[in-house]
């Protein structure tokens, strides 16, 4: 999917309310036991993407470092992830998705640098552009609410399949 942005508009790709419900399933295997999770992924060779307060902190915990992790600061739990790791501060408000995180996203994931970016606003949403602008093989992990940790191997299926969700969003300038 190409997504353009000219530096001086910045676009909100607006979740609508009918695509909620979709957005509740997990897109990959529910993790509904840390260790497991992190067994599993300790014996792969592949990037990790972190999207979340919870699964970010619980990767560090156990030594593993996203190559890329998103985190806003607000959680069910009580988590404190240092300022002095973020790298880059973007800004995304709640049931939407800027064209500029988009842009930011799309340039971080082609870097070769490990970056956590402290999101301003709300990150959950950016699991969408992570999966379309991610290579296939990146490993995915994101919080599930009051479920525990969904885990996606990045693929063409699970990419169509978002992009179609993602080409549903209402557009509007922010």
């Amino acid at each position: 999917m190409e997504v353009r942005d000219n530096n001086q508009i910045d676009y909100c790709f607006i979740l609508p309310n009918e695509l909620r419900q979709l957005l509740i399933k997990p897109y990959g295997f529910l993790f509904t036991n840390e260790d497991l999770l992190i067994r599993y992924i300790k014996g792969i060779n592949s990037r990790i993407i972190s999207v979340g307060d919870v699964v970010t902190v619980t990767l560090f915990k156990h030594g593993i470092k996203p190559f890329l992790a998103f985190v806003d600061g607000k959680t069910k739990r009580v988590i404190k992830i240092s300022s002095d790791s973020y790298s880059i501060t973007l800004l995304n408000e709640p049931g939407l998705i800027r064209l500029s995180a988009m842009s930011k996203i799309k340039e971080l994931l082609s870097s070769n640098s490990h970056n956590v970016v402290f999101v301003e606003g709300e990150e959950d949403l950016l699991v969408i552009p992570v999966i379309l602008y991610s290579n296939n093989g990146d490993i995915i992990v994101y919080g599930q609410p009051n479920a525990g940790i969904v885990m996606i191997r990045n693929n063409a299926l699970i990419k169509e399949y978002v992009e179609d969700l993602f080409k549903r969003f209402k557009v509007k300038k922010c």
